[in-house]
């Protein structure tokens, strides 16, 4: 049994907003004279001698050398997939696509997230990568398959392509926050492999404990909003510049006059109705999600350069199973896929191998470079 049961009370968005925003920042400044590890220093606490992260409730070791292509393209699947006709049970009100409980031909429950009628394969595309991907990172994360729906018997339904994510085994405990394990290695490093994929929405609201005999289980969910998604549409350009709230650059574009903004290219191309918005501009120092949390902010290079080292160990083929799984009808998108993947990985391996062990403060030591530019053009734009 890990710790005591999780808070399970789920509050306002806008409260969460104010914490992560101004709360725990401050909170942070003052801990340190409060709270220390063993050596004095703000590294994360549950690191074994060589480096490494035991595994357990948070996490897996796994040797990501010794998957096979299958083996990484299944991911988390080790069952049979789904087999229709599926039945819906209950639809849930989620964004701005269809989502239902519903069961397979074998009677089994599974949550089904249907991609959006003007955008099929993008939200569904990204949760089948981001969930093999953060699988092999060693994350806890559902079993999703790739489903056709059929025999709903709704005309708005069957022919359209969805996620069914099967419903973890265990009693619900509710939701976790990374903010409660800020001082662990896996969740600090996290923001790494979420910068790579450029998976915006790791927030509060998709993270899930669940506890099968008396061992406590924390699941990543939902990645409908990584790579070129967002909930179902292509991501906005601003998205992995800026935090949705961010006081940093509201402050930095008020004393500039607004010439200092983020980096990001407000006439970025939608690539495809597949791919959504996703290249390999971005900066993986600067990379920031939809809002803030402590356990990303205070990743160390220690904690970065363990997370860039299991990224390394992806090769060029298991990304290709990989983005294979997606299932993209179009050749092409699979292709650029696997490049803008394998380039922004290029990226991730130059700014987070160096080693160190204080928090990471962007700018603080350089600023890195925009992955597919020079140093000279990654400099903040005077607009």
């Amino acid at each position: 049994m890990v710790g005591d049961s999780p808070e399970t009370r789920k509050e306002p968005y806008f409260v969460g907003v104010l914490k992560s925003s101004y709360f725990y920042p401050v909170r942070d400044l003052f801990e340190p004279l409060l709270v220390k590890s063993e050596t004095g220093e703000r590294g994360a606490w549950n690191v074994e001698s060589d480096g490494s992260v035991p595994g357990g409730s948070f996490y897996t070791n796994r040797n990501i050398a010794s998957l096979t292509p299958d083996q990484i393209a299944a991911g988390p699947c080790t069952q049979p997939p789904p087999k229709p006709p599926f039945a819906v049970k209950a639809f849930s009100r989620r964004g701005l696509r269809p989502t239902f409980f519903g069961t397979d031909a074998f009677g089994r429950k599974y949550f089904f997230k249907v991609d959006h009628a003007d955008w099929p394969e993008l939200a569904s595309g990204a949760e089948i990568i981001g969930t093999r991907i953060l699988w092999a990172l060693g994350y806890h994360v559902p079993a999703n398959y790739l489903v056709t729906l059929e025999g709903t018997g709704r005309g708005d339904l069957d022919g359209r392509r969805a996620v069914a994510s099967s419903i973890v085994p265990g009693a619900v405990a509710g939701r976790w926050k990374l903010d409660w394990f800020r001082y662990r290695r896996e969740m600090r490093a996290l923001r790494v492999a979420c910068a790579w994929l450029n998976d915006v929405d790791r927030v509060d609201g998709n993270n899930l404990v669940a506890v099968a005999d008396d061992v406590a289980t924390y699941y990543l969910l939902d990645f409908d909003s990584a790579l070129g998604a967002w909930q179902g549409k292509p991501k906005q350009p601003w998205r992995g510049w800026r935090h949705v709230w961010d006081v940093q650059w509201q402050f930095r574009t008020v004393t500039s006059l607004g010439r200092d903004k983020p980096r990001y290219d407000p006439n970025q191309p939608i690539v495809s109705r597949g791919v959504g918005r996703f290249d390999s501009r971005f900066d993986p120092i600067e990379w920031k999600p939809q809002l803030p949390n402590a356990a990303f902010r205070l990743m160390t290079k220690n904690d970065a350069a363990w997370m860039t080292r299991k990224i390394a160990a992806l090769s060029g083929t298991q990304l290709e199973a990989i983005v294979d799984e997606a299932g993209f009808t179009t050749p092409q998108d699979s292709q650029y896929v696997l490049e803008t993947l394998l380039a922004r990985r290029e990226a991730v391996l130059r700014a987070w191998l160096p080693t160190g062990s204080e928090p990471i403060e962007p700018g603080s030591d350089g600023r890195g470079a925009v992955a597919g530019q020079s140093p000279a053009a990654s400099q903040p734009s005077s607009r």
